[in-house]
């Protein structure tokens, strides 16, 4: 059986591919970022002696949206797709798929389920509910608010923060939100009211272009200086989000205005920073931080000492 997932949430996406191949063992995972499409099919050209199930995940199958035809490796993955063998499943994750595209109207031509996970914003309040009532968690109407706003009405940062919230009660209020909730976005965009000369900005700059030494070195200073590391873990978190939805609005098509002024950005050069910080990761890899940094300041907020907590952290990524 093929699948065509079109899902910008992780989290959805996760347990959706989850369930769907939770009865077979022999998994294997591509991304279109870094692999080759052929890679793909030669992998999937193997059948076992005993004919056993398969299961071929591809992300990043970016050739459905936007205005580039990918005309040569559509007519490919088609072709993959009416001869591919029985005992294989296969998933093709998208962020984005346009039905009015030739090329998408062809690969719907084929045998496959195609599966949206992309929430329209009456939907978002509902799968909210229905996340918090299978895991018994009950909260505020003014909290969640609160949330929202802070995870920019992002599922998955939403989703993120409940579960490091509930770790402490599963009765949320405003007041919890308030005191361990994280903010997601920095909203001053002015160097007169953020020094980005700071050694905590640069510190947070040469994490996220992997200049490891660097971050150590700098990292070292602000512990000497004593710092506070939440407010550290905040601007690391808010530093990374913003990659992330800059380099998700890209993937849509986006100009680097538009995303600008959706992001509340003052001028296009935070964008270009973004995008050129946002060439070194994965939507996948960013969103695997994100929930990493959350991980780790849930670790904090319980008892482990931050300086070796965000030390943890930076060897992760």
């Amino acid at each position: 059986m093929v699948y065509v997932i079109r899902s910008t949430s992780f989290r959805l996406l996760n347990d959706r591919i989850n369930e769907i191949i939770s009865f077979i063992p022999d998994r294997k995972y591509f991304s279109l970022d870094v692999d080759e499409l052929e890679d793909v099919i030669i992998d999937a050209s193997y059948v076992g002696l005993f004919n056993d199930e398969r299961a071929i995940v591809v992300r990043e199958v970016n050739y459905f949206g936007g205005k580039a035809k990918y005309e040569e490796q559509v007519n490919k993955l088609i072709n993959f797709i009416n001869n591919i063998d029985p005992s294989i499943t296969l998933i093709l994750v998208c962020n984005n798929l346009n039905k009015t595209k030739d090329t998408t109207k062809n690969l719907l031509k084929c045998n496959i389920e195609f599966i949206d996970l992309n929430i329209k914003d009456e939907e978002f309040d509902k799968y909210v509910q229905d996340y918090l009532d299978k895991r018994n968690i009950k909260i505020d109407a003014k909290a969640l608010v609160k949330l929202k706003e802070n995870t920019v009405n992002n599922i998955d940062l939403l989703f993120n923060e409940i579960d490091k919230l509930s770790i402490i009660t599963n009765t949320i209020t405003w007041k919890m939100v308030s005191d361990y909730s994280s903010s997601y976005i920095v909203p001053k965009d002015s160097l007169e009211e953020v020094d980005y000369n700071d050694i905590s900005f640069k510190f947070v700059d040469a994490i996220a272009n992997k200049k490891f030494k660097d971050a150590f070195a700098y990292f070292d200073k602000i512990v000497e200086r004593g710092d506070d590391m939440y407010s550290l873990i905040g601007l690391i978190n808010s530093q990374y989000s913003n990659i992330y939805l800059v380099k998700e609005a890209a993937s849509h098509g986006l100009s680097d205005e538009e995303i600008a002024e959706s992001l509340g950005y003052k001028k296009t050069g935070r964008v270009y920073v973004m995008k050129k910080n946002g060439n070194l990761y994965t939507l996948d890899d960013l969103k695997e931080i994100i929930v990493n940094l959350s991980e780790i300041d849930v670790k904090i907020k319980l008892g482990m000492d931050p300086v070796n907590g965000l030390k943890e952290f930076i060897l992760s990524i």
